[in-house]
């Protein structure tokens, strides 16, 4: 009887905790849970004159972007970002959708939403210098894109010396932040800049297990090869460029590479 009891009390706890939550707080609640169709009424129940508004938009931007409605997401992150122009996330956040649209769509598109990511992704950085994830974007979207369109590899290298600091920074804080680590590997990767310290942290990351979302361990034995052939050792490099293939089949930057080292 004294459980049943327990359990009555603490349904009841949960249950007051719970009502005295905001709707924000709430449907922020259910989004962390997975409950997006909750979580998406009361979220959308925020008032355009609340305070909470923006921050309601940002996570219905979130759950579109979670369930790859990318097109929607570009919304709500423009709305939430309208709404709070000094909040450096949600242009983080727009920049990924915009960016998430292009990878699969036309060069047209590609051509349309490419500038307006790195905007976004510029933006964020501007409000928080710090915002590392947005400029590992921007990174790896300065390498790609043609100058003519706010690319080049010289604004690439800029804004790679400017984030390894930031990701040294996080490595003293937690030696265990496996995603920074790829981070820093990646950059190191495509930017050929400090590729020994790079090459360091990709095998730290694949001493990890990635959750859903993060880079995989075919994707990090691939940034492995590409350090190796920068570095000249065709034959490392080909090792990893088979490992990362035996992983993942279908990888194509891994495919190239292994087909310019067995020349």
């Amino acid at each position: 009887m004294k459980l049943k009891h327990y359990l009555i009390a603490f349904s009841f706890l949960i249950t007051f905790i719970t009502n005295g939550q905001s709707n924000l707080q709430r449907g922020i609640s259910l989004y962390q849970s997975k409950k997006y169709s909750e979580a998406i009424q009361l979220l959308n129940s925020v008032n355009e004159k609340s305070e909470d508004y923006a921050e309601a938009r940002y996570y219905l931007g979130r759950i579109a972007y979670d369930k790859k409605l990318y097109n929607d997401a570009v919304d709500y992150f423009k709305e939430a970002s309208k709404a709070n122009p000094k909040s450096g996330d949600y242009f983080n956040w727009l920049g990924d959708s915009y960016s998430a649209i292009g990878s699969t769509a036309s060069m047209f598109t590609q051509m349309s939403v490419g500038p307006k990511a790195l905007k976004a992704w510029e933006k964020a950085t501007e409000l928080d210098p710090k915002n590392i994830r947005a400029r590992v974007s921007l990174v790896d979207s300065y390498m790609m894109a043609p100058a003519f369109m706010g690319g080049g590899e010289d604004n690439a290298k800029k804004m790679a010396g400017e984030v390894f600091p930031l990701l040294e920074e996080s490595f003293q804080n937690s030696s265990t932040n496996f995603l920074h680590h790829y981070w820093y590997g990646k950059i190191a990767a495509i930017t050929g800049l400090k590729l020994d310290k790079g090459e360091l942290s990709l095998e730290k990351y694949l001493t990890y297990t990635p959750q859903k979302g993060e880079p995989s361990l075919a994707g990090a034995n691939m940034r492995l090869g590409q350090i190796k052939e920068k570095q000249g050792n065709k034959a490392e490099a080909k090792k990893y460029y088979e490992a990362a293939l035996k992983l993942d089949s279908k990888l194509e930057s891994a495919q190239k590479g292994l087909e310019r080292v067995s020349k």
